[in-house]
């Protein structure tokens, strides 16, 4: 208990100033002994160790038979290892202190792992246990699934979910971006140990891998440490190929009907990958339209000049094969033909005339004197470390970063609105029991179409 609490107070008074966290970041390239490579930067103020690690190709590369096969095997992985059961295993991380955890994405398998560092042999063994000799035993097996059914059942029941659901399936109907990440209950019950050991040799290997290392550890320290968790990783993934997919949602409204006094409104249409050239701007651009949380355009006129809307955002989604430009709003079922019209409006306005010097000017000076803020602990530098080696950035992207905001113009920003926002193409979906949609100039699909 007095070590939990310790790791607490540790992680707790990590969280510098983050301008001087960054400023002073040294990001040095290790490869161990057996050729594993990870990013670190080096902080011997504490005694503390954290990690964050990616295998490439996530739930998008399930076979769609095995829907939800990622997401239980991340389940999984902290289930008992080697000799020790799930109750064994969990009991060692509890004891030293040692946080050890895995999750599934949709183009990423991830996990991390944070110790003390008088720990860290302990807490790598675990690590290696896990990723090379898990025990998937068949009472975790049963159980794990169970956990993942009871969500899907509970989202059968949210309006998010089911507004997620239809969104996905009708954007991506011929990809698996357009399959339920965690699977359907059928799927979840046909998976068997078999598949989830053939996952571990053939999609978590070393090829696949990027690694982030920060805190009280040295480059000739970590190098061994390394090869104990990886180094005995498959070399090569065996696993489908995906392709690029083109967003195929139509330029329509799909209502869902749904009891309640609010509908949950989604919105989007295709937008770009990450490594596009227009993504800085579009990036501003988009700050300044919904993605300025309350000092943005759709904030301040749906929300708070009309009181249209509890909340409205917008945002670009880049993905490993796609891209899209999606927004969200919650609404009273009364003005959610109102609440769809004026954001429509407002995109169009954007589009159509650009944004202002001050405007520009003022989503800068937020953009960039606010960067530092994701660098302000030991997590959150390993997790921005992860993200830069994925995208196949160099370690001077950090210092680039601002630079490339401040670089926009609002010309860049004009071109890029037509080049990238295109109101009259969204594809919305709406759930609940909203009134008036027929008043919109927007084709009806779904529960829209039946006549009250």
């Amino acid at each position: 208990m007095k070590l939990r609490s310790l790791l607490l107070f540790l992680t707790v008074i990590l969280a510098l100033p983050a301008g001087r966290v960054l400023a002073a970041m040294d990001i040095q390239k290790v490869i161990s002994p057996l050729g594993v490579e990870a990013w670190l930067v080096e902080n011997h103020t504490i005694p503390l160790i954290s990690i964050r690690f990616a295998f490439q190709g996530g739930e998008v590369k399930d076979p769609a038979h095995k829907a939800g096969l990622s997401a239980l095997v991340s389940g999984l992985l902290d289930e008992g290892a080697g000799d020790l059961d799930s109750r064994a295993f969990q009991s060692r991380l509890e004891e030293k202190a040692i946080k050890l955890g895995f999750s599934s994405g949709r183009d990423r398998f991830s996990g991390y792992l944070k110790t003390l560092t008088e720990n860290r042999s302990e807490a790598f063994d675990l690590l290696s246990l896990a990723l090379n000799r898990p025990r998937f035993d068949q009472d975790a097996i049963d159980r794990v699934r169970q956990q993942l059914i009871t969500i899907l059942l509970r989202q059968k029941e949210d309006p998010g979910s089911m507004a997620s659901e239809i969104f996905r399936e009708h954007t991506f109907p011929d990809h698996p971006y357009g399959v339920s990440p965690i699977g359907t209950e059928e799927t979840l019950k046909a998976l068997s140990r078999d598949d989830l050991v053939q996952y571990m040799e053939e999609r978590v290997t070393r090829d696949r891998l990027v690694i982030s290392v920060v805190g009280d550890v040295t480059a000739e320290e970590l190098g061994d440490l390394l090869d104990r968790a990886f180094g005995s990783l498959v070399d090569e993934a065996i696993d489908a190929r995906v392709t690029d997919a083109k967003p195929k949602m139509p330029a329509a409204l799909y209502l869902k009907r749904h009891p309640g006094h609010q509908s949950k409104i989604l919105f989007g249409h295709a937008g770009i990958k990450r490594l596009d050239p227009d993504w800085y701007a579009a990036y501003v651009m988009n700050y300044i339209l919904g993605g300025g949380g309350l000092t943005s355009r759709l904030s301040e006129v749906v929300r708070e000049e009309n009181g249209l809307a509890y909340s409205v955002g917008t945002g670009f989604q880049p993905m490993e094969y796609s891209g899209l430009f999606s927004g969200s709003m919650g609404t009273q079922n009364e003005r959610a033909s109102e609440a769809i019209a004026l954001t429509r409006q407002e995109i169009r306005r954007l589009r159509e005339e650009g944004v202002t010097e001050k405007e520009l000017e003022d989503a800068k000076t937020y953009l960039t004197g606010s960067y530092a803020l994701n660098f302000s602990t030991s997590d959150a530098i390993a997790g921005q470390l992860l993200g830069a080696q994925i995208l196949g950035f160099e370690p001077v992207y950090f210092d680039r970063r601002n630079e490339y905001i401040d670089a926009v113009t609002c010309d860049q920003i004009r071109r890029v609105a037509r080049r990238l926002l295109h109101p009259d193409k969204l594809f919305w979906v709406v759930v609940g029991s909203p009134v008036g949609l027929e008043t919109l100039d927007i084709p009806l699909r779904g529960d829209a179409v039946i006549k009250e």
